[in-house]
């Protein structure tokens, strides 16, 4: 985004209040039921920015947005944005406990929530924040787009977004405004935007694709439609949506795409200019049938969450059908793809396979802390770039030799889950803060529809283990627990105890129980060997009795489930999840109850209610219906308060996922709320979910969770200890504790409030952040503050 005028690279604030300026009458924002100009848009934004620098906000620094998709949550965005700031999404209805630590851990001056964050975040402040009149600078309501609203600094922080941990830790994404103006002045030039053009909002902040769909549009005059939360789980009234409001750019990720399609919703895509899709891998045979769908010119997109939002692309061609999968494409500009070995780091000629790095002016400043950072983004020994440094993506690809790249897999655990990356260790992390649990083991495996999903093989914990073994990082047992020792927790249980800790794209569809894990000659789990399981040697949980459904509610809803699940007769003890549930279903399964009994619940709400008999009262408790004696009292206050539960879209679901923040306990504590991470970063998942045995030729990426290490990465010590150690590598090369090879270390880098990574000079001492940027500098985090602001009233 450069300014014709000046030369001047504008950042995201001015290049909205340019478009305000060219256009102030036109419409830049609607919910459908609101429009809101652009002359008023840098209003209310600039009166957002003046409240948010009364109140202390200091250039670059994150301010915690809490919030579900919205006009106010688009306003407060840009209002951080106006005022300097850094925007830090979070989900607001999933993964409660997760939430509240990562925001403790990011430790922002300033959290925002609308109300439902609000309710778990008591420090938050409302979205549409007012300055305080007493507050100093004399800003108040009226304060127009001016220097109470002045530009962010000229390479400073843009946003934070979580990705995750291989320890259980997710993994603040530092991105700055340079990174973003390159992303969105090549997307000018591939897919230009402008006045004419409505860009529909479907998904969620925490998905950093979104950070285009929702900014870009403002920068360049076009119209931002926001759908409702809930939308994206009904495909007829999303395309509604585009053919009422004449959108002409949509995102999707080719799992809710296929969805799309498949409900026959195709015919929402028929007024496209641009098609635009990432998240996962894209088949040949769905490509084929977008293609048919829609006279759009369809592009593939790829990039890490630590490579601002997309950096490699390939737009569709009718050979793309063909294929096994959509290629990802060749590097956009001011990117470089390299591939290497992944073993040695040594160049892969033309034509091979190995791991894709990523350098550029698209690069993270990195995570905030030291180890991590440097395990990751390592020096680039290129004489051609000195000084730079390339990010270890974890992803296989090839190479086709004329600058395309294929995307092959992963050379570590990682997988996708519904447009989620995954940490399946993150998950066995969590399953061992479990009192019954003694040994765990999460593996990828495909499903009927070649999606990848979680399975969970346990070991339970007390004399009933064989061996006499208690978990593998000694607290497995701890915590007490009514259970005889030796039985195995219900698959129900287990969901309910993780739900706080990790979001569902990370919960295991399936668990199954062992009296051992298979082990290797070595010590090591048989991964490869339980992903290869038949279903019928997995001990599973003997089906309920069956009662038969005695309310009408538990009737609907009996039939319903077994509709969407094309399953046979149930009964109240039956549990959707084990009957096959998963995200998407899910979603169209609420949006069904909410037709039929004009009631809101969330995704939270099923599983925390899984059970016919369980739901049915959930429903009823929300509709003000007397559930009959017996039936299952208040579910977590989720369908309780409709008012309260407005939110049905679970970050699982693709439409509304990107990094998932499940942070843990620090220092690995054992602390209840240690939970994994993921950030649906738009990095394809890998083919079919298959699992990638051993890390495919490379270091595996994670300790096992019987506490046995794994060997590091070349030229670097074996990975840190199992659960409760220090954090792991999340990817070849090293644990997050061991400096790659040539990293460098000097001076402390400039300390800034709140957190926030800030440029410095390269290197810092251990435990400072080394956020070093393609010119060689590096940053450090200021000291920690707990989330704090008034609360203020409407």
């Amino acid at each position: 985004m450069t300014s014709p005028e000046t030369g001047r690279h504008d950042d995201i604030w001015q290049a909205v209040r340019k478009a305000a300026e060219k256009h102030p009458d036109r419409i830049a924002l609607s919910d459908g039921a609101e429009e809101i100009s652009y002359g008023r848009l840098v209003t209310e934004a600039a009166r957002r920015a003046a409240a948010l620098r009364a109140r202390g906000l200091a250039p670059s620094e994150p301010v915690a947005l809490c919030a579900g998709r919205s006009v106010a949550q688009v306003l407060a965005v840009l209002g951080v944005l106006a005022a300097g700031g850094a925007v830090a999404p979070f989900p607001a209805h999933q993964a409660a406990g997760a939430t509240r630590e990562a925001i403790a851990r990011l430790a922002p001056r300033l959290v925002l929530g609308d109300k439902d964050a609000r309710a778990l975040l008591p420090e938050a402040l409302p979205l549409d924040t007012a300055a305080d009149p007493g507050a100093g600078s004399g800003a108040g309501p009226a304060a127009g787009p001016g220097p109470a609203a002045g530009p962010a600094e000229a390479d400073g922080l843009a946003y934070v977004l979580h990705t995750s941990g291989s320890s259980g830790r997710p993994k603040a994404v530092h991105v700055p405004h340079s990174a973003v103006r390159n992303r969105f002045a090549w997307g000018q030039c591939l897919y230009p935007i402008g006045p004419g053009d409505t860009v529909l909002y479907a998904g969620s902040l925490v998905f950093d694709c979104q950070m285009w769909v929702v900014l870009a549009p403002l920068c360049h005059g076009a119209t931002l439609l926001v759908a409702p939360e809930g939308a994206e789980a009904e495909p007829h009234r999303v395309a509604e949506l585009a053919r009422r409001h004449r959108v002409t750019v949509m995102h999707f990720v080719p799992s809710l795409l296929r969805e799309f399609l498949a409900a026959g919703a195709g015919d929402g895509l028929a007024g496209l200019r641009y098609l635009l899709v990432a998240g996962e891998r894209l088949p040949g045979e769905l490509a084929g049938r977008v293609r048919a769908a829609t006279t759009a010119r369809v592009i593939n997109q790829y990039g890490p969450t630590e490579a601002c939002i997309d950096v490699l692309n390939h737009e569709l061609t009718a050979r793309d059908a063909e294929a096994d999968a959509v290629p990802i494409g060749r590097p956009i500009t001011g990117v470089r793809a390299v591939v290497r070995d992944p073993e040695d780091g040594s160049p892969v000629p033309p034509g091979g396979t190995g791991e894709l790095l990523l350098g550029g002016v698209c690069l993270a400043w990195g995570y905030g802390e030291a180890a991590g950072t440097a395990a990751r983004f390592v020096p680039d020994d290129d004489p051609a770039h000195p000084g730079e440094r390339l990010y270890r993506t974890g992803d296989l690809v090839r190479d086709r030799g004329d600058g395309v790249h294929e995307f092959l897999g992963r050379v570590d655990h990682q997988v996708k889950i519904r447009g989620v990356r995954v940490e399946p260790s993150e998950t066995e992390h969590a399953l061992l803060r479990h009192p019954g649990v003694a040994q765990a083991a999460v593996v990828a495996v495909p499903d009927e529809s070649g999606d990848a999903r979680l399975v969970a093989h346990l070991v339970p914990a007390g004399p009933a283990v064989p061996d006499g073994s208690g978990s593998p990082d000694g607290h497995g047992a701890a915590g007490g627990s009514e259970r005889a020792h030796g039985s195995v927790p219900s698959s129900s249980e287990l969901r309910t105890f993780l739900l706080d800790r990790l979001p569902p794209a990370a919960l295991p569809a399936v668990y199954h129980a062992h009296t051992a894990l298979p082990r290797l000659s070595s010590g090591k789990i048989d991964r490869l060997a339980l992903a290869r399981l038949p279903e019928r040697e997995a001990s599973a949980p003997p089906r309920p009795a069956h009662l038969p459904p005695r309310t009408p509610t538990e009737e609907a809803v009996a039939g319903l489930w077994r509709e969407l699940l094309a399953t046979g007769e149930l009964g109240r003890a039956s549990d959707w999840f084990e009957l096959g549930g998963q995200s998407l279903v899910t979603m169209r399964m609420l949006a069904r109850i909410r037709r039929r009994f004009g009631v809101r619940l969330s995704a939270r709400t099923v599983f925390a209610a899984p059970t016919v008999e369980r739901f049915a009262a959930a429903v009823d408790e929300a509709a003000g219906t007397t559930a009959p004696a017996g039936a299952a009292a208040r579910t977590g206050g989720e369908a309780g308060n409709p008012a309260d539960s407005t939110n049905t879209a679970d970050p699982a679901d693709p439409a509304n996922t990107v990094g998932t923040v499940r942070p843990g306990g620090p220092g690995g504590s054992r602390s209840p709320g240690n939970p994994g991470g993921s950030d649906g970063s738009p990095s394809p998942g890998g083919p079919g979910g298959s699992p990638s045995p051993g890390g495919s030729g490379g270091p595996e990426g994670a300790a096992d969770p019987d506490g046995s290490r794994s060997p590091g990465g070349p030229g670097g010590p074996e990975a840190s200890p199992g659960p409760g150690g220090p954090e792991n590598s999340p990817s070849p090369g090293g644990p997050d504790g061991s400096p790659s090879p040539g990293g460098s270390a000097g001076s402390e880098g400039a300390e800034v409030p709140g957190g926030s990574p800030r440029p410095a000079e390269r290197g810092a001492p251990d435990g400072q952040f080394v956020a070093a940027r393609p010119d060689g500098a590096g940053g450090s985090v200021g000291p920690a503050r707990a989330p704090g602001g008034s609360r203020a009233r409407r």
